[in-house]
């Protein structure tokens, strides 16, 4: 993997420096980097790691295939299930996030091995690489955008890393001059069974490294009892809304759950309309904003979409290139 030098200096030119209003999404667009312990005040958004950007971490891992069509909602599950759920009409965030912690407890589940793999395969929505390398955080262009294939091998035990660069599987150990990456314990990930110690763990995370809770949901393979705790601690967190703006990944309706930070970016998990099970995210504005920076000012429109990404498949495999 990259590190944060290598990708601020592909990012921008040598002389060039980010505006703030770019620093200011890549706060936000860095949601998925690992970082230190902080006090948890603001939970939502990590602490950025320099400028780099979401985009640009994302560059050393993608293999890109620009007519990639979304695919199906991985989601679905028998309807005698679902009449099952404790709110057959959830109307709140936290009776949604209910019923996708349910539903959640009902999968099958085998603890892995120490040398099993977390496969973790995403489509990314992306500009093109010339608009990306002019405007890293700027909003996806309608019509150009394409999802891009984003497919990560992490062992359980957090020393080996692999992704798909090119068409080639990479292969990386921790410190082997590949880089080195944070990753939450697997000994702390098993003990995030409820609400109030997925809030500790955010205060006293072991060994150093800590992850949002979205971030576990979205880029870790977690035991159903895990994902649940984290949707029911994301239930009891102030300010958490149903988006009411209907989102389609795929023909598949879909809720938009988060919290406005800044101002007026959303940042959202989508879930399954019909299923609840958790199949993407985004980060949208939900208002108009003037950012006004040192390079000049320019203009955020209700809509614009900044990232969006679908959750395609997270499994355990045995070895870095398996796919099931």
């Amino acid at each position: 993997m990259m590190d944060e030098i290598s990708i601020l200096r592909e990012t921008f030119d040598p002389d060039a420096a980010p505006s703030p209003a770019a620093q200011q999404r890549a706060r936000v667009a860095l949601q998925h980097r690992i970082t230190p312990p902080r006090r948890a005040q603001r939970r939502w958004f990590p602490i950025a790691v320099g400028v780099a950007t979401a985009t640009a971490v994302a560059a050393a891992l993608v293999t890109i295939k620009p007519n990639a069509a979304a695919p199906p909602s991985p989601g679905a599950g028998p309807a005698s299930r679902l009449a099952s759920v404790p709110y057959l009409r959830p109307v709140s965030a936290a009776q949604i996030l209910e019923n996708a912690a349910w539903s959640v407890e009902q999968e099958k589940w085998v603890d892995p091995r120490p040398d099993q793999f977390m496969y973790v395969d995403t489509l990314e929505m992306r500009n093109p690489p010339a608009y990306e390398s002019k405007k890293p955080n700027g909003a996806l262009v309608p019509g150009q955008a394409k999802y891009r294939d984003v497919q990560v091998w992490n062992r359980i035990d957090g020393q080996v890393q692999a992704s798909m660069k090119n068409g080639k599987l990479a292969v990386h150990r921790q410190g082997d001059g590949g880089g080195q990456w944070g990753f939450v314990p697997w000994s702390q990930i098993v003990k995030l069974t409820s609400p109030e110690k997925v809030a500790y763990y955010l205060e006293h995370p072991e060994g150093g490294v800590m992850a949002d809770p979205e971030a576990l949901a979205g880029q870790y393979v977690l035991p159903p009892n895990v994902k649940a705790a984290i949707y029911r601690y994301l239930a009891q967190q102030p300010g958490m809304k149903v988006n009411p703006d209907a989102v389609n990944l795929d023909g598949h309706p879909a809720i938009g759950l988060g919290r406005v930070e800044e101002g007026y970016l959303s940042q959202e998990l989508l879930f399954d309309k019909q299923t609840y099970a958790l199949i993407g995210e985004r980060l949208i504005a939900v208002t108009d904003h003037v950012n006004r920076g040192d390079d000049g000012t320019s203009y955020t429109h209700k809509g614009d979409l900044f990232r969006q990404v679908i959750y395609r498949k997270m499994i355990i495999v045995d070895r870095p290139g398996d796919l099931s």
